[in-house]
């Protein structure tokens, strides 16, 4: 199930849309004030509500993704060499 990331254009609001196929046109509508006006965001793998599910994991959802190492954000220490 691919997931999108977006940000309303009116109201900053940033919400996720899943979609069942790749081929299924997410509804961009921002659920807080309902304008069209939304942008795609570039998705962080392994954080938001579906982290786990992003970064190959199970599909639980009730532990957020942990970092790889404490000097930077990425959550694949090869990136950063440490």
């Amino acid at each position: 199930m691919p997931i999108y990331e977006y940000e309303c254009a009116k109201c900053k609001k940033q919400f996720e849309v899943v979609t069942l196929s790749l081929s299924e046109k997410p509804n961009t509508v921002c659920p807080k004030c309902k304008s069209k006006k939304t942008r795609k965001l570039v998705s962080k793998v392994g954080k938001g509500k579906y982290g786990a599910m992003r970064s190959g994991g199970s599909a639980s959802t009730s532990a957020p993704a942990s970092s790889g190492c404490s000097s930077c954000s990425s959550s694949n220490c090869s990136s950063c060499g440490h």
